[in-house]
């Protein structure tokens, strides 16, 4: 702590309590926060398992329920309660995640004459309303996950690039390089993986920009020469959007004929463990990713990756060193880089210790707290 600096007071506005990558970067800040440095609170504008989870971090938390910003009286009664919160926990510097976060806490914080700080976390859009409308509440910075991202904000809606800072979210390297050996083994008895001659795996959440089906039709192609390989999806349905999207993707397996060479695990909090029975991670969105923190997870337990080129993707992946980049919607170049590594399994070990080494690097947890940190005593000084 530099001498002469003061302990700042931050309130976290998050829209959504429930697991996704945004989220986890919030709940590693929250358990590694200097406590010399910074007193966090936390407003959640929906309910969700994220809130006892933080309450068990020992943070004050709130609850301001929202609805649809289509009904005004609500949206103002949400913001003025926000900025009733500000007051309470005397917050000199409001940090709002995603556009929905500012369109709240970014509104709270213009009301009580604080500081705003948006992370936008996605890819902006001029047709993206949400962003829209974000982009009109003043913030004295805005925190992009990539140059990808920082790029598209300022071509979208003219942002000043001296108003942007890019921080990558980062991954906790011990914690994934590190797994419990008991588990791994009960996880591969579990799922069935014992006489896999390659077990392949997709993460995240089941819609269909992430591109879970053309992981599938990969799959399909993989099969035909590696007859024993396993595929994993990995993920659910969040935040009540793109319901009927997994049993879609179940009765494709099925249609491709599959049948138990593709297991589907659901929401799954195991990720070190899940990793560490993989061979390869495969990131099939066909959208373009501001970053791809599952690609970092996978990096950072040694594995390399398979993932397509729609924007973040390749600022973590080091092509032909650390993973393979293809181009999205193509199915069979996913499944032909997918079958050279399963192929070559020495070329696999390498680029897993490549990625390994690259990811501790650039994307170790603590650089990600500590830039943080920086934003907040920063805006809170100016």
């Amino acid at each position: 702590m530099a001498l002469g600096s003061k302990t700042r007071r931050v309130l976290l506005v998050l829209p959504v309590a429930e697991q996704g990558g945004a989220e986890s970067l919030w709940v590693d800040f929250l358990r590694r926060y200097d406590r010399r440095r910074l007193i966090p609170s936390v407003v959640f504008l929906r309910d969700g398992p994220l809130v006892e989870r933080v309450m068990e971090l020992g943070v004050e938390t709130f609850v301001q329920p929202i609805t649809r910003l289509s009904n005004p009286i609500n949206y103002a009664q949400a913001v003025w309660k926000i900025r009733r919160i500000i007051e309470r926990v005397r917050a000199e510097v409001i940090f709002s995640s995603l556009g929905y976060g500012h369109l709240y806490g970014g509104m709270a914080a213009r009301l009580a004459r604080r500081p705003a700080v948006w992370w936008q976390h996605g890819v902006a859009r001029v047709e993206n309303l949400i962003d829209r409308w974000a982009s009109r509440i003043p913030a004295q910075m805005i925190i992009a996950s990539s140059e990808v991202a920082a790029t598209a904000q300022c071509r979208a809606f003219g942002t000043k690039r001296e108003k942007l800072r890019v921080i990558y979210p980062g991954v906790d390297m011990e914690r994934l390089a590190s797994p419990d050996p008991s588990r791994v083994d009960d996880l591969r008895q579990q799922l069935g993986l014992e006489r896999a001659c390659g077990v392949i795996a997709t993460i995240g959440r089941l819609e269909p920009g992430k591109g879970q089906d053309d992981f599938l039709r990969a799959a399909r192609r993989v099969q035909l020469t590696c007859k024993d390989a396993r595929f994993l999806v990995v993920g659910s349905e969040m935040f009540g959007m793109n319901r009927g999207y997994e049993a879609q993707l179940r009765r494709m397996a099925l249609d491709l004929g599959l049948g138990q060479s593709v297991i589907f695990t659901g929401f799954r909090r195991d990720i070190s463990e899940l990793l560490a029975v993989c061979d390869i991670l495969v990131h099939a969105a066909r959208s373009p990713e501001s970053f791809g923190l599952v690609l970092v997870e996978a990096a950072a337990s040694g594995k390399p990756v398979v993932a397509t080129d729609v924007g973040g993707p390749r600022e973590i992946v080091v092509h032909e060193r650390t993973g393979i980049l293809v181009p999205p919607g193509q199915p069979e170049m996913l499944a032909q880089a997918i079958t050279g590594l399963l192929k070559n399994p020495e070329r696999c070990r390498t680029m897993g210790v490549a990625a390994s080494r690259h990811a501790r690097e650039r994307f170790d947890i603590s650089r990600a707290v500590e830039q943080i940190h920086d934003v907040i005593e920063h805006v809170a000084a100016a």
